[in-house]
């Protein structure tokens, strides 16, 4: 008895330390009284609207109980570019005229990253204001030198992305940057970072990535292609080893008619078919469409001669499931035994892995 009552109270003051531990206190300065000051939790639902205070005698304050919801964002209306992402845990101060957050460990290095992404989204802010009053008139080098400041500013904030990520492991509020910076990050970092344990990859934030992990694990160079059943444009069932590992060069297309740079990119991929399939180089298309007469009507408008098949379940399909595909137009080069070679070929890249294979 004295045992069963000693492990209850085990359990309950783990459960209320776990508690404890949701409480957060948002204690902040603003010199701009009456102000309006949000908070917004990113992982609410989309109809749920922030909370929000007016500041008084140059203060603001929130409180509750997260419940497992630590990723938020305070903001005004005219404050820092994107608002001060916080995590909500413990006692955190924000000061809202020099951007500046701190009171918790997760806090105190979110803020350090934060000072460094500052000039960036500033200067990018910057840019952008620049380039919606540029007119018909506006000469291209102008065009041209801003847009090279952009990608330089750009450049500098993957690269403290890629820090943050690497330098705390052990910490949730990485998945803050890597959430919207995933797409320009190479995937084998991304893999490296879940390799190594980061908690942060094991965050709420990161569901919508971390699903698509295992996929992206069959889509590395070096690995047998994984089978995919799906119907052709007469809905007959086809496997996607039907058409690879077969002896010859197979590029797997992942596309769709309704997606513009997908189309865009078809005169290309027909160009290099015309010219390598006599040498036995072959295409299937695995289209992310819904609707049948469009996906038909696409490939026939453009006249695209290889394999296509579909589910026609649009972002649910099947292959965009087991390939962890998050964007389109997105290929898979495999060789002739099956194995993947290389991903996310398109335009002259391909053109010249094709060369280099074939001429």
């Amino acid at each position: 008895m004295k045992n069963r009552l000693l492990s209850l109270i085990i359990v309950f003051c783990a459960f209320v330390g776990t508690m404890v531990a949701q409480q957060y206190s948002v204690q902040g300065k603003y010199s701009k009284d009456g102000a309006v000051v949000y908070l917004q939790n990113l992982l609410a639902s989309r109809d749920v609207a922030p909370d929000s205070v007016v500041v008084k005698d140059g203060h603001f304050s929130f409180s509750g109980d997260a419940d497992g919801k630590v990723f938020a964002k305070i903001f005004t209306e005219n404050g820092y570019p994107s608002g001060l992402n916080i995590v909500l845990e413990g006692t955190v101060n924000v000061d809202l005229d020099r951007f500046i957050i701190s009171g918790t460990e997760e806090n105190n290095r979110l803020n350090q990253y934060i000072q460094e992404f500052y000039p960036i989204e500033s200067g990018i802010s910057e840019i952008q204001k620049q380039a919606s009053e540029f007119t018909a008139d506006t000469p291209q080098s102008e065009i041209e030198k801003l847009s090279y400041a952009y990608d330089s500013l750009f450049t500098q904030g993957l690269e403290i992305v890629k820090k943050a990520c690497e330098e705390n492991l052990a910490y949730v509020f990485p998945a803050f940057y890597l959430r919207n910076n995933f797409y320009y990050i190479e995937r084998t970092k991304i893999l490296e970072y879940a390799d190594n344990g980061a908690t942060y990859m094991q965050s709420p934030l990161m569901a919508p990535i971390s699903k698509n992990i295992d996929g992206w694990r069959r889509s590395l160079p070096g690995v047998k292609i994984t089978d995919v059943e799906e119907a052709d444009t007469a809905g007959v069932v086809h496997h996607l080893t039907d058409y690879v590992g077969k002896g010859n060069y197979v590029l797997i297309d992942f596309w769709a008619s309704w997606c513009g740079p997908c189309m865009r990119e078809m005169p290309n991929v027909k160009a290099l078919y015309e010219k390598y399939h006599p040498k036995g180089f072959d295409i299937v298309g695995l289209s992310f469409d819904r609707d049948k007469k469009a996906w038909i009507g696409a490939i026939n408008r453009v006249g695209l001669p290889w394999h296509h098949l579909s589910d026609l379940k649009y972002w649910n399909t099947e292959a965009a499931k087991t390939y962890g595909v998050v964007s389109i137009p997105y290929t898979l080069l495999v060789g002739p035994d099956g194995t993947i070679i290389q991903e996310n070929l398109t335009g002259e890249a391909l053109a010249q892995k094709l060369a280099e294979l074939y001429d």
